[in-house]
């Protein structure tokens, strides 16, 4: 039997031509991690959150109370909304705007059970 290296030979150039043509697709480059904060700058804006939220949660709770005694809500609805308004650019934490998106939904529906 002869030893034909060809088929070997043919062999290696597909593969080298395979790798070279470019047929695997480049791998996205990975977008930077935003710098972590601290553990303590953390918790501290979370304590500043609740804070900020403090006022405008006391009442927002309010209206909810009264969401059965329309005469009652109304005029504290607006005051709600106001304070709500004015927390909004002082928060720090996305938990922080997901409460605030709470207590408005909460006001928006007794302001709309209350016309």
């Amino acid at each position: 039997m002869t030893d034909r290296p060809w088929p070997a030979a043919v062999l290696a150039a597909a593969l080298v031509a395979l790798g070279c043509s470019g047929g695997a697709k480049p791998q996205p480059t990975p977008t930077p991690m935003p710098a972590q904060k601290s553990l303590g700058d953390a918790m501290a804006d979370t304590t500043w959150d609740t804070k900020v939220l403090g006022d405008a949660n006391v009442t927002a709770n309010e209206v909810v109370r009264n969401a059965g005694d329309c005469e009652a809500a109304k005029p504290i609805i607006a005051e709600a909304r106001a304070k709500l308004d004015e927390a909004e650019p002082k928060l720090r934490t996305i938990a922080g705007r997901t409460s605030l998106d709470a207590m408005r939904k909460q006001v928006a529906k007794v302001a709309d059970l209350c016309p």
